[in-house]
Parts: C-alpha cells; sequence; structure tokens
C-alpha cells in the first residue's frame, strides 16, 4: 500500500489557540483530518473512558 493513503492508528486532538480563540482538529500525524467543537470531544472522551470499563 502507498505510504501516503497508509492511515495511522492513532488519531490525536490538537488544541490552537489564536488569541480569544480556541479551535480543536482531529490529527492523524501530522494530516488535519476535521475540524471538531468542545462537545465532539467530550463525547470522544467519554466513550473512551466508558470502553476502558470491558
Amino acid at each position: 500500500m502507498d505510504q501516503a493513503k497508509q492511515i495511522n492508528t492513532r488519531l490525536h486532538i490538537r488544541v490552537v489557540k489564536d488569541g480569544a480563540n480556541t479551535r480543536y482538529e482531529l490529527m492523524d500525524g501530522q494530516i488535519k483530518l476535521k475540524d471538531v467543537s468542545k462537545t465532539d470531544v467530550v463525547e470522544m472522551i467519554m466513550q473512551f473512558s466508558s470502553s476502558l470499563r470491558y
């Protein structure tokens, strides 16, 4: 498979502060996948912590 098309299995949220504005971005390595809201981030954390129970 072409290395440019491979998807990293490790995603992370990047927080960017521009003065008073705060942006959250879903990242795959150095590739920005999409902008996410603070609500989306909280939901992702809740799903992750819930999955740790099992």
